[in-house]
């Protein structure tokens, strides 16, 4: 049975978030922002730093939604996947909460999107379009930038299911993917060889 808290619960927050460009104000309970968070746990208890005097943290690059899903993960709600992998607004949504547990130090967060994503790997199939594998692979590459990774036998069941034609394709849509990660690349050749064997 999981439990999700309310992401807002009055009279319990001691911290202001300024998210986004326009510096929307977040207010939030340090507590639990510090207790999954490295930058968090900093930024709110260590008097060195400016922020945990002020009780004030300014983050331009994340905006609110990306941060109402960090949060509510915080709160030990399931990582939020993309339902449907031709969808590039999903897809985006999905790295920019990765991308924001990989500066707020969150390495949980990755380790979760990496075990729910290896999951949904048995839905990515045989006759997945070219834009649903380039989506789902920048997805990947996003879980293990964050510090997540995929089970080697979940990557090697998903690379054997999608078959020879699927593996082609997989290896020129990975040309595709901006600023690769070194480790996921390496795993998921070492998937993609031993798959062919």
């Amino acid at each position: 049975m999981s439990f999700t808290a309310p992401q807002y619960i009055p009279g319990e927050t001691d911290i202001t978030l300024l998210l986004g460009r326009d510096s929307f104000e977040f207010e939030a309970n340090r507590n639990i922002l510090a207790s999954q968070s490295k930058f968090f746990e900093k930024a709110c208890y260590n008097e060195e730093f400016k922020e945990a005097k002020e009780r004030l943290i300014k983050l331009p690059d994340i905006q609110l939604d990306t941060m109402m899903e960090v949060l509510a993960w915080l709160y030990r709600s399931e990582p939020k996947l993309p339902e449907d992998f031709t969808c590039n607004e999903s897809t985006c949504r999905t790295l920019a909460v990765l991308s924001a547990a990989d500066f707020l130090q969150i390495d949980t967060l990755a380790k979760d999107y990496g075990t729910s994503f290896g999951k949904k790997l048995e839905l990515i199939g045989q006759d997945s379009e070219t834009k649903e594998l380039l989506n789902c692979v920048k997805v990947m590459n996003g879980i293990y930038k964050a510090r997540g990774s995929i089970q080697e036998e979940e990557l090697f069941e998903w690379v054997k299911r999608i078959g020879t034609s699927g593996r082609q394709r997989l290896m020129s849509t990975c040309s595709l993917v901006e600023a690769p990660n070194g480790t996921f690349f390496q795993d998921l050749s070492c998937v993609i060889l031993k798959a062919w064997r």
